[in-house]
């Protein structure tokens, strides 16, 4: 998936989310809002869906947008220089970055690929300029607490580093993934196959995740 892509689909993702929630909090705007629907439904009109779409897409924005503040996302050249040319013991074999933006709203990524023999080390890092909402896509794991374990592996929230994580392994099959959320900006992600537990957080130690912290 393309970054204009993934800003699209993340921005769409919070709107499903706001109308799957009412579009409010308030139980007497609920009242007022279902109502109103009963009364266009018996004059027969069909404007209050659009309507409530065109709400929900306004109060996204704003949501997106927060305080106002126009924050410039980081180049994502810096971001790259973040991405070592060995990690975890693997050499890189393509490193790549990119900035996009859609509907007002822009990211920058970094990412690298790594390998040694069957292993695979797949490393990103991209940055939401702050933008809380726009991470729900991405992190939402950085809002709940999990804790699931079995004869296979685990799933679970953390912290490293002070900052909030989620990291999964799958010991049958020597699969997993480490997502760091540093600064509330920047979400800095691990895929890795054939490789062991320990290489994720050797790889999270060697990226220097306080440096990116700095950037922010």
């Amino acid at each position: 998936m393309t970054l204009k892509k993934l800003i699209i689909a993340t921005i769409g993702l919070s709107v499903f989310l706001y109308l799957g929630c009412g579009g409010s909090s308030n139980g007497e705007n609920k009242k007022e809002s279902a109502s109103e629907q009963t009364t266009a439904d018996d004059e027969g009109g069909s404007d209050s869906e659009p309507k409530n779409l065109q709400e929900a897409m306004d109060e996204v924005q704003k949501a997106l947008q927060g305080d106002g503040e126009k924050k410039e996302v980081v180049d994502f050249r810096e971001l790259k220089k973040l991405l070592p040319e060995t990690l975890a013991g693997m050499e890189r074999t393509s490193h790549s970055g990119e900035k996009a933006g859609a509907m007002g709203f822009t990211m920058s990524t970094a990412k690298a690929e790594y390998k040694e023999g069957d292993g695979r080390l797949e490393a990103a890092i991209v940055d939401f300029a702050g933008v809380g909402a726009a991470l729900m896509g991405m992190a939402a794991w950085a809002t709940v607490e999990i804790d699931r374990e079995d004869e296979n592996g685990y799933e679970r929230t953390t912290t490293i580093g002070g900052h909030k994580a989620f990291e999964k392994y799958n010991a049958q099959t020597r699969d997993g993934e480490l997502n760091v959320l540093v600064g509330d900006r920047f979400i800095v992600t691990l895929k890795g196959r054939n490789i062991e537990e320990k290489d994720f957080r050797k790889a999270i130690d060697e990226l220097d995740i306080s440096k990116l912290a700095k950037m922010g």
